[in-house]
């Protein structure tokens, strides 16, 4: 999200400083900016959850088995959506009082088409193999089998986030978000129904993931025209520069950071399907719900991070560092206090998988307690990179990921052609998560050592 969302800052007067907020106004500017975020992440995560307990709650699992499969594909899917939709973002958010506001409407539609056109693109890619390559990995080839139509399923969903992107942008993040859960209500609906009365299998998830954007894109689009449409007209010229330059700044290093995520899972989710269906599905419904606790981390990340930059365009130096020096130091201690509370509440994998599940469940129960530590240490981890992303060391975060990530595929393939067990693969990705955090960490504290030094001077 943009900075034209954050509260506004009052400058200094001429010849004075602005006196530092106080510890509990530093925590409600933090909060106040984060809500926003997590309500739109929590819609977000309550659709892929849903999804998750209407698949474990069917005598056939094969459908959740097929969705775990195609999780690394989820993650290429979301690397290309949010490429698109921040770019949208940021210049929707640039067009509010420095460009011409119905720039915003052309950028949105232009996006809208280079996403279907890169959607068909890695649908046909992916039919190609599934049809000609020579693949005679049974999991692979599920893979591809459902790979092309999970692909273009969502296509209508990458328009809808990308106009959406624009009303964030518009500083209307809490009226985009009506036809968002609108969205959400209907792709479940429809999942649910087909599931339970129907008997379908996957093909319920790829309907519902078209119902939803289907009846909800024309509003989203409505919405965007209603609050740009009388702006002014944009050049062409400038318009393309502007929206090149955002699509290379701005679109690509997201497109990448989240796609080296992509690589590691086509690599975690076969090899954790050799161990057994159930495992892997366990996996992923661990891996989902650990993604839902992670929506305040990100959230208050997004929110730190933007109100260092505002600080520092108002040039309050001790400002920005109070915002880094009091808000993640609170927020790992509060995150370590959910994690070591989490086993006590059973009502989320209650939830995702039912007791009526036998098998599946007792392999969640193993893998959520197996992998509980990594609830806090990827939420904060998550924090980091969002902060350290938005304030300038954005390479340094891409370069440690990479290394992390094919560390955790290296020694994951190391394991596996040695025979080893679930209980091994599982210590290789709390070990890797450890040492993503404990770096991550590091970074965090060179810049506050930069920021230091430079507010010294």
């Amino acid at each position: 999200m943009s900075s034209v969302d954050a509260p506004a800052v009052v400058r200094p007067d001429l010849g004075m400083r602005a006196e530092a907020p106080s510890a509990l106004q530093t925590l409600g500017r933090i909060l106040t900016l984060a809500i926003p975020f997590a309500v739109g992440a929590a819609v977000t995560s309550a659709l892929n959850l849903g999804k998750i307990a209407m698949l474990a709650r069917v005598p056939d699992t094969g459908a959740l088995h097929i969705l775990s499969l195609l999780q690394p594909s989820f993650i290429l899917i979301l690397a290309i959506m949010e490429g698109l939709a921040i770019t949208n973002q940021v210049f929707s958010a640039r067009s509010r009082h420095n460009w011409p506001a119905r720039g915003v409407l052309r950028a949105s539609r232009q996006l809208s088409i280079v996403g279907l056109v890169i959607f068909a693109v890695v649908a046909g890619i992916g039919y190609g193999l599934s049809e000609y390559a020579p693949i005679n990995d049974p999991t692979i080839q599920t893979t591809l089998q459902y790979f092309p139509l999970f692909v273009l399923s969502m296509g209508l969903f990458v328009i809808f986030d990308i106009y959406y992107g624009a009303m964030r942008g518009q500083g209307k993040v809490l009226l985009g978000l009506l036809p968002f859960a609108a969205l959400v209500v209907i792709d479940l609906s429809v999942t649910y129904a087909l599931v339970t009365q129907l008997g379908w299998g996957f093909e319920a998830v790829l309907l519902g993931n078209l119902a939803g954007p289907a009846l909800m894109l024309p509003v989203m689009i409505w919405l965007l025209r209603r609050e740009t449409a009388k702006g002014e007209e944009v050049e062409a010229e400038p318009f393309r520069i502007r929206l090149r330059q955002l699509q290379v700044r701005v679109g690509l290093p997201v497109f990448s950071s989240i796609v080296v995520g992509f690589v590691s899972a086509s690599v975690v989710f076969p090899l954790l399907a050799k161990l057994g269906q159930d495992n892997a599905s366990a996996f992923f419904v661990v891996l989902r719900y650990r993604i839902a606790f992670m929506i305040p981390a990100i959230a208050i990340g997004s929110a730190i991070a933007i109100l260092v930059n505002q600080a520092t365009e108002e040039g309050q130096g001790r400002t920005r560092v109070r915002y880094l020096a009091i808000g993640v130091p609170i927020m790992l201690v509060l995150y370590a206090a959910a994690t070591f509370a989490l086993p006590k509440w059973s009502a989320p994998l209650d939830v995702l998988v039912p007791s009526q599940s036998e098998t599946l469940r007792l392999a969640t129960e193993f893998m959520f307690a197996k992998l509980l530590i990594t609830f806090f240490l990827v939420a904060a981890t998550a924090m980091y990179q969002v902060i350290l992303e938005q304030l300038g060391r954005g390479v340094h975060v891409l370069v440690i990921t990479i290394i992390c990530e094919a560390g955790t595929c290296a020694a994951m393939i190391w394991a596996m052609q040695n025979g080893a067990d679930i209980t091994l693969v599982v210590q290789i990705l709390v070990g890797f998560a450890a040492l993503s955090f404990a770096l991550f960490s590091l970074q965090f504290l060179l810049l506050m050592r930069k920021m230091g030094a430079q507010d010294a001077v």
